[in-house]
């Protein structure tokens, strides 16, 4: 029995992809993950056990990562200049994009505990957590939860997010991107 779900509005997010992958999209019809792209086998299929266990309708492909913020595409850390590259606006359901707190899914690619505080990572160093590292790794996704700011050194959240398959037609706008030049062409769908 196909379970229904209450229509949502549309949201805005934001993809950095490979030229390559934006052609090949094109050329399908979609953009998706693809595991010959993944850096970290095992905390990506952490991620998309999650998006199974909290998105309704996600759909089992490779994770498309998205911003909920434009980001600021003058970093190099979001152009790293060995391919061109293009930013994609996309208008995703809610429904369809699990939110994480981008810093602190740094624990779970590093594969250590996601401590709230000091007392905490100390507390786990010793053996006395009374959560697993695992069970710590929830926490990516408190996003209303305190964070303490001499521990995490900041008081903002920057989110990140994880969506399954995108149709062409849900791309609102590509921004070309070459490092040299850092000229940009737009694409409007």
């Amino acid at each position: 029995m196909k379970r229904i779900f209450p229509a949502a509005s549309k949201s805005k997010y934001w993809t950095i992809q490979s030229l390559s992958a934006w052609e090949q999209a094109q050329q399908y019809g979609f953009l998706e993950g693809h595991s010959d792209h993944i850096a970290y086998p095992e905390p990506y299929h952490w991620m998309m056990t999650q998006m199974t266990e909290r998105l309704p309708l996600y759909d089992g492909s490779y994770p498309v990562w998205v911003w909920k913020e434009k980001p600021d595409l003058l970093q190099l850390n979001h152009f790293t200049g060995r391919e061109e590259c293009v930013c994609l606006t996309l208008s995703l359901n809610p429904l369809n994009v699990l939110l994480s707190d981008f810093q602190e899914w740094h624990s779970v690619l590093n594969n250590t505990f996601n401590a709230v505080d000091r007392a905490e990572w100390d507390a786990f160093q010793a053996g006395c957590s009374l959560l697993t590292k695992e069970q710590s790794w929830l926490r990516i996704f408190d996003l209303n939860r305190p964070l303490d700011t001499d521990w995490s050194g900041t008081q903002e959240r920057r989110l990140q997010g994880v969506t399954g398959r995108v149709r062409l037609q849900q791309v609102l706008k590509a921004e070309y991107l070459t490092e040299s030049s850092q000229a940009k062409r737009y694409y409007y769908c």
